[in-house]
């Protein structure tokens, strides 16, 4: 059956059966469920009064597909910050920005992360989540990437020239102090209850959390966005990676 085909009861008819059908193998009918869980996710956010954006809607580049990856069976979450070069705004830009350096920069197939939530508290699909993601370095097999758009990192993380350039606008008062906002919370707060009730969901860690990352990975999702993770955690009995 096609992946995106959901039957329902009227769509069944009679059929005469076969007279010697108790001698005959039986025939196998499959479902693609992997396709009806990843619509089930997109139907049981709109449930909970929160807007889903479609990847088609936020107009993604097509993907490398034929070099993908299938993955499933996710029982861990990484929950990332967009970087320190992002603020809050809007996200279609921003997740078009965010794909094209991703395939350019480490030739991924495809944006690297399955979902991001805005400042807003929208949920916008990224990668399939048939497919394997590319979000943590060399740690992605079962695992659910998750980015919040904007900047969660305080201006020393890095130690390096954006840091510098950071502490020294922070210090002018040009550079507002990141923050998760309470729409934002709320939202990430619900998705992963929500990704819960499909997957067997044990883990929940900030990027830099999971062993051996580099560079962005060491700072990722920042300061900030580690003490939602922790607190996340915490109320939600999840263990760390």
């Amino acid at each position: 059956m096609a992946d995106d085909v959901h039957y329902k009861p009227e769509h069944w008819t009679k059929a005469q059966a076969e007279a010697d059908y108790k001698k005959k193998a039986a025939i196998t009918v499959t479902v693609n469920d992997r396709a009806a869980t990843r619509q089930a996710i997109i139907t049981r956010v709109r449930q909970n009064g929160m807007e889903f954006v479609e990847r088609s809607s936020w107009g993604a580049h097509k993907n490398r597909s034929e070099k993908m990856k299938d993955d499933w069976g996710y029982t861990k979450l990484a929950i990332h910050h967009a970087g320190r070069s992002f603020s809050c705004g809007p996200a279609v830009p921003q997740l078009q920005e965010i794909q094209s350096e991703q395939m350019k920069r480490i030739s991924a197939d495809d944006i690297g992360y399955h979902y991001a939530i805005d400042c807003f508290g929208n949920v916008f699909e990224g990668r399939d989540i048939r497919f394997k993601g590319e979000h943590v370095h060399e740690y992605n097999t079962g695992v659910i990437g998750i980015v919040l758009l904007e900047n969660l990192a305080e201006p020393e993380e890095g130690g390096d020239i954006v840091s510098v350039v950071k502490r020294i606008f922070s210090a002018m008062g040009a550079n507002e102090q990141p923050v998760v906002p309470e729409i934002q919370r709320e939202s990430a707060t619900k998705f992963i209850a929500i990704l819960r009730e499909f997957f067997a969901i044990t883990t929940l860690g900030g990027h830099r959390e999971f062993p051996g990352q580099t560079r962005e990975g060491k700072i990722c999702p920042g300061n900030v966005g580690l003490t939602f993770v922790k607190k996340a955690r915490a109320a939600s009995g999840l263990a760390a990676p």
